[in-house]
């Protein structure tokens, strides 16, 4: 029986997030940008649009939308874009994407749906071929210039280092070439360390950070790749790591934590903004982060882009060294 109400509460929370898309952006205001903030940056995970589906298409237009009204310096969306990874439903994001964004720069990254998951769409694609459609259309969209699964984007100076899965079959873990590592460390010694926040970004969270172990054992970066990304970032200061994946609810429960800092390293892991959230906090679709860089503090602030809102409950703030 427990089994069963679980699943119906996560039906549920799916058609709730339908018709939450369907919610006009009459309410989002305007607002004003405080002088002191240097970036700002939009961020959601886990949109899982499909072709087939209007609504999941409709409600990220209206997510766009509302981002806009804070006027960020980018948006940032960290992973599963797609459902199934099918090409034509990649396309799509990234037509909505760039149709939809205005002038605010777009970071993106693939997810193991959009990888890993993209075999299942049909029997389609393998994870290499996914994956070079996803810095293909980056290239096309976006107007990035870039030949690798792991790069660099820039907003207002600051560095947001972005890390896609290398890994040739599997579904949900992901994998990191030797060289990726390498362009890891080379750009943390290149942006940390000079005052500034730099971001490092990544679909899968690394493992033990966000209190898998209590609710999703083993569902984070596998070892060596684990240890090897955290120790690179622990070298450094002033590093954000955001990730999503996990669909898991607000939370500042320690044990299940959004926000974490680990020896010196500060973790954030988005809920899913489309698909239903694990039960352990605040498990509403449609929630993200604005995501404020001051001289000498980063703030994110909790929002509801369904309901254009915030949520202040569940804000972080981290002050820079």
């Amino acid at each position: 029986m427990s089994n069963a109400i679980h699943l119906l509460r996560r039906y549920f929370s799916m058609f709730l997030a339908f018709l939450l898309a369907l919610i006009p952006l009459s309410g989002a205001i305007q607002e004003d940008r405080d002088e002191s903030i240097r970036m700002s940056a939009a961020i959601v995970s886990d949109v899982h649009i499909d072709r087939r589906l209007p609504l999941g298409q409709l409600a990220l237009k209206n997510c766009y939308r509302d981002m806009r009204s804070l006027s960020p310096d980018a948006a940032l969306v960290l992973g599963d874009l797609t459902n199934y990874g099918d090409y034509a439903t990649l396309e799509r994001f990234f037509e909505i994407t760039k149709a939809s964004l205005g002038d605010v720069a777009p970071v993106v990254i693939s997810g193991n749906h959009d990888i890993g998951h993209a075999k299942d769409a049909d029997g389609e694609r393998m994870n290499p071929e996914a994956l070079a459609d996803f810095v293909s259309l980056c290239n096309e969209y976006l107007d990035y210039a870039i030949d690798t699964p792991y790069y660099t984007r820039l907003v207002n100076g600051y560095a947001f280092i972005c890390l896609n899965d290398e890994s040739e079959s599997n579904w949900d873990h992901p994998e990191y070439s030797d060289a990726c590592l390498r362009f890891l460390e080379s750009e943390l010694n290149t942006y940390a360390d000079q005052g500034k926040p730099v971001f490092v970004l990544m679909h899968v969270p690394l493992s033990g950070i966000h209190g898998e172990e209590n609710f999703y054992e083993g569902g984070g970066t596998e070892e060596p790749w684990s240890s090897a990304i955290k120790n690179t970032l622990e070298a450094h200061s002033n590093v954000f790591c955001l990730s999503g994946h996990f669909h898991k609810a607000l939370s500042k429960n320690q044990d299940v934590p959004t926000y974490h800092c680990v020896n010196g390293v500060h973790y954030l892991n988005l809920p899913s903004y489309l698909m239903p959230n694990w039960p352990v906090g605040l498990a509403v679709n449609g929630t993200g982060y604005l995501m404020e860089v001051r001289d000498t503090s980063v703030t994110f602030r909790c929002r509801s882009y369904y309901l254009h809102n915030w949520l202040a409950n569940y804000d972080f703030e981290i002050s820079l060294v």
